[in-house]
């Protein structure tokens, strides 16, 4: 949606095997979480982070967006044998992320006893400048939605089968240091969202656990 509120369709597209031409996007594209990176250094460019569940395995695929145009360029995706249960992911710059895995298990079955009995094997991983991913945070409870606060100090993320928001501070290392959580009653935390504003955090949710 622009500035002015019209709802504007956005091609994906790639470089060809040369890197001179824009040609259509080729690979798969199926989507789940996702976020958008400003950068105030370039005003003009966004960049879009999409967890994309493509046949071959989970990765989180990186486009660059110049602002007034009608495409999103892919840059690349990432994977490994580490995102293999990706949810949602937050940019913490424009090439590197925080990504939850929601659950150890990719087997149906063995996903329906882990949401069952609320077991605590879901992770985090960070790709970070080194260009690798490394797990920056485990022993979470069907790790969910995740988010980033405005100065870049706080990760939050949505554990659903706890249920509970956990507050996390990041280290230098890009792992992740828990600081504290909100424990709901009866809400399931989902997707989250800061106001850049004021801090506050917008949660969406299922109002009873039955629904996991």
């Amino acid at each position: 949606m622009d500035g002015n509120d019209n709802i504007q369709v956005l091609r994906l597209v790639e470089l060809d095997h040369t890197g001179n031409k824009l040609v259509p996007y080729t690979q798969e594209f199926r989507v789940h979480g996702f976020d958008i990176y400003w950068d105030s250094l370039d005003p003009t460019e966004l960049t879009f982070m999409f967890v994309n569940h493509q046949r071959t395995g989970d990765g989180i695929s990186i486009f660059q967006h110049k602002i007034g145009t009608r495409f999103l360029r892919h840059i690349k995706t990432v994977k490994s044998p580490l995102l293999y249960a990706a949810n949602d992911v937050v940019a913490t710059s424009r090439s590197t992320f925080y990504a939850t895995n929601d659950m150890r298990s990719t087997n149906k079955l063995m996903r329906m006893i882990e949401i069952l009995f609320g077991m605590p094997w879901g992770h985090i991983v960070y790709y970070g400048h080194e260009k690798m991913l490394t797990t920056a945070a485990s022993g979470i409870s069907y790790p969910n939605g995740i988010a980033r606060s405005a100065d870049g100090n706080t990760i939050y993320v949505a554990a659903s089968s706890e249920p509970s928001i956990n507050i996390f501070r990041p280290r230098p290392d890009g792992s992740l240091e828990l600081m504290g959580k909100t424990v709901f009653g009866n809400f399931v935390p989902d997707n989250i969202s800061v106001d850049t504003a004021t801090g506050q955090l917008l949660v969406s949710g299922k109002c009873s656990s039955m629904f996991m």
